[in-house]
């Protein structure tokens, strides 16, 4: 008989008879893959952002070890707030931090000068030689936090980086529990942990304002298309279909 690979109510329901079956059987919990990478999630360590009103919304802060995905569809959206508080936080603990700028879009002048003595800032003139840089430095460990930012760069462009590159890099970051946040306009990888979206657009009026009174203004919200598919791949570990398509990534929006 062959085998469609189509989870059927038929299959859920000798999956779920197995399952029970073998917990009684053998005396023990039967967990699923979906569920073990649900405890994992709750044990991984956090890096504080420096804003509560931030942490409530991540989980406590940012994913040490992880690679972050923050996506800024649209110019003057926020993306460089984030930014600021990142280096700023850095700063305050003495953590030394690396920026991958992709286009050379980095305008010093927007930050305070303090916020800059931990930072290694290196121009990159495309997406696949950002994340060769990434390759090499995530091994260093005297650097706590990568800013890599691809939000001028082309979409053909960080395409051509290897998945086996990306996976390299995740390894070395989860080594060292290291912070990853990864600029761009749009979703870039699966092997982000976390996805966020600067849905909000500030006026260029408004962006002449206080800085802190700017960054209190960002608002993280889950996106709920999203977590259905998280739902649907948890779900489908629970029912053995897990496999390498049953991990969903975690995706959250910034309105």
């Amino acid at each position: 008989m062959q085998n469609t690979g189509k989870v059927t109510p038929e299959k859920v329901v000798a999956l779920q008879a197995l399952r029970q079956q073998l917990g009684q059987e053998l005396g023990q919990k039967i967990t699923s893959g979906a569920e073990l990478l649900e405890e994992q999630e709750g044990r991984e360590s956090r890096w504080a952002s420096g804003r509560e009103d931030w942490d409530k919304r991540l989980g406590g802060g940012w994913a040490r070890g992880q690679l972050t995905e923050l996506v800024a569809p649209e110019v003057s959206s926020g993306s460089g707030l984030v930014m600021s508080q990142l280096l700023a936080q850095a700063r305050r603990e003495r953590r030394y931090a690396m920026l991958l700028d992709v286009g050379q879009g980095f305008s010093l002048e927007t930050l305070p000068a303090d916020d800059l003595e931990t930072l290694l800032w290196v121009g990159c003139g495309s997406a696949k030689e950002a994340i060769e840089a990434l390759d090499v430095a995530s091994r260093d460990e005297n650097f706590f936090l990568f800013l890599i930012d691809l939000r001028d760069s082309d979409p053909s462009d960080w395409r051509s980086v290897r998945a086996s590159q990306w996976y390299r890099v995740l390894g070395q970051l989860r080594q060292r529990e290291s912070v990853a946040i990864l600029f761009a306009r749009q979703a870039v990888t699966s092997v982000a942990k976390q996805r966020l979206e600067l849905k909000q657009q500030f006026s260029w009026e408004s962006l002449e304002g206080e800085r802190e009174v700017l960054k209190a203004s960002v608002q993280l919200e889950r996106s709920q298309v999203q977590l259905v598919e998280r739902e649907r791949g948890r779900l489908r570990g629970m029912h053995g279909m897990g496999g390498a398509h049953g991990k969903s990534d975690e995706v959250l929006a910034v309105g």
